[in-house]
């Protein structure tokens, strides 16, 4: 089983965070109406004026506002800016959100306090820099806001300076809070990257070759049985070939073991460069013998394969042992439309690399049924 890297990218989240900013809206939207239809014949309404007045300033502008700062947040997170950019949009729009509603809603005090969210909203993106950037951006909106507010009420009271410290208090603890838990997620982060990089080596240790990192024994069997089960579904070539180096207990036993593991990654190189990934599956299937699945290709196609292979072993000798080619004999044997018994198909491979030691070494012989 193939180990998934964790996904990092916040393209996905910064899209379900819009679409819940839309959500915002219309519930703001919807408050808005509930406060006007409620407070209205009880004349609790902010402002002694027209309905049509009403509704325009406090609900029909701040809810046009809000719609133009979220479809510019989702422009920018559709078009080619850098991550960062698209990143920052996120807090920033949610901080302008609130600001606008605070800012319209001045007289209620309690509003500034939305300002606080946007500072955990950074949490999720993990760079404290951001949360300073968002945190010093409102408490600018706030003491803005604060501002108008001193303004609009002639008579202030010890409640009025109060409400701006605690809007600044909960900013503030807002942003020691997220920067505990920025510290926690990356904490996390690292330990789910360094359990990824663990499995992913565990994973090739058990499925590869520790000398040659080809295909280890146990992996070529799972991928003929699959690669063969596709054949069979797709009524398409396929092809298995045995490889054997000739005399290779000459060369362990002549230069050693050390130069006798060279020989064999010398020619795993040599193997890789003429079956190229997807077009073969190479394996080492065991000491000096190699298994080669060539998916879509005919017994025809891969004994060419391999004689090119054997051409260039022949033109590029082993520095390691001073011996002037590699010289390997190989078997081929060819999936037969309606048969998925692998194990069969690696006896005939298996058979044919049989006769082609039987008849001196140094060539490719394919399988014939008797």
């Amino acid at each position: 089983m193939d180990v998934k890297k964790p996904n990092l990218s916040f393209e996905q989240w910064r899209e379900k965070i819009i679409r819940v900013f839309y959500v915002i809206i219309v519930l703001i939207f919807l408050v808005e109406v509930i406060v006007f239809l409620a407070f209205r014949p009880f004349g609790l309404l902010a402002e002694t004026t027209t309905d049509l007045h009403y509704i325009l300033k406090y609900i029909m502008l701040p809810t046009l506002i809000n719609l133009i700062l979220v479809y510019a947040c989702h422009k920018i997170n559709t078009n080619r800016f850098k991550d960062k950019i698209k990143n920052t949009a996120i807090p920033v729009t949610l901080s302008l959100l609130a600001a606008v509603i605070a800012y319209v809603h001045v007289q209620v005090d309690s509003i500034t306090t939305a300002l606080a969210m946007p500072v955990f909203l950074t949490v999720l993106f993990g760079k404290k820099k951001m949360t300073r950037l968002i945190t010093m951006l409102n408490g600018a909106l706030i003491l803005l806001i604060s501002l108008r507010a001193a303004f609009y009420f002639e008579n202030k009271t010890v409640f009025f300076y109060l409400n701006i410290v605690v809007a600044l208090t909960l900013l503030i603890t807002a942003y020691l809070i997220s920067n505990v838990l920025i510290a926690y997620n990356k904490a996390n982060s690292d330990y789910i990257n360094f359990s990824y990089e663990t499995q992913l080596s565990l994973t090739e240790q058990a499925r590869n070759d520790s000398l040659t990192g080809l295909f280890n024994q146990k992996t070529f069997h799972a991928l003929l049985n699959t690669t063969m089960e596709k054949a069979w579904k797709s009524r398409a070539p396929m092809s298995l070939a045995i490889i054997d180096l000739d005399d290779f207990k000459e060369i362990n036993d002549t230069y050693g073991h050390l130069a006798g593991d060279q020989v064999l990654i010398h020619f795993t190189d040599l193997m890789k460069e003429h079956c190229k990934e997807g077009d073969a599956f190479i394996a080492r299937y065991g000491g000096d013998e190699f298994a080669v699945i060539f998916p879509r290709a005919s017994r025809e196609l891969a004994y060419l394969r391999l004689e090119s292979l054997r051409k260039r072993c022949r033109q590029v000798p082993s520095a390691k042992t001073g011996t002037s080619s590699i010289s390997f004999s190989a078997g081929i044997a060819s999936y037969s439309e309606g048969e998925t018994n692998a194990t069969l198909l690696f006896h005939q491979a298996d058979s044919a690399l049989y006769q082609a030691k039987e008849n001196g070494k140094g060539q490719t012989m394919i399988y014939q049924e008797q």
